[in-house]
């Protein structure tokens, strides 16, 4: 039987992979912005500081329409993106409120931490999957900077 104590520590690690995943998905956008501005070659501080500041002031859903705009996702990468962002926003907005007077009984905690718990799984699956593109994309920059063959 959960504890009111647990499920406030399951709705911050939820929360945690929440932002982790918006987080990945800004630094991906920043590296394609810089590889189109060619900061790889010629560092623009200024430019650079401005792309980031209006990154940071997106939500997540307009991220993602970013990213889709200079990138090509597949269509299970796209379906797992959307599931997160629905997760994102399921957690964000209203949860509390959606369980109303749930929180009162142990049962109802533990209907409580199972909803935390499956918005968590898609959440961090869904950091793990941007983290991989941001990898991969990092891994291209290096090889760009040094003059490294791509392959």
């Amino acid at each position: 039987m959960a504890t009111r104590k647990e499920l406030y520590a399951k709705f911050g690690e939820t929360a945690e992979a929440a932002q982790l995943f918006e987080t990945e998905l800004g630094t991906l956008l920043f590296v394609l912005s810089a590889l189109e501005n060619g900061w790889h070659v010629t560092p623009d501080p200024k430019a650079a500081r401005k792309t980031l500041d209006q990154i940071e002031a997106h939500t997540l859903g307009r991220l993602l329409g970013a990213l889709k705009g200079k990138i090509a996702f597949d269509e299970h990468l796209s379906e797992r993106f959307a599931l997160a962002l629905n997760a994102r926003n399921r957690l964000n907005h209203g949860f509390y409120e959606r369980h109303s007077f749930k929180i009162q009984t142990e049962e109802g905690r533990d209907v409580m931490i199972a909803d935390l718990e499956d918005l968590h799984d898609e959440l961090f699956q869904s950091w793990q999957l941007a983290s991989g593109l941001t990898s991969s994309m990092a891994e291209v920059v290096a090889k760009l900077r040094t003059g490294s063959s791509m392959e």
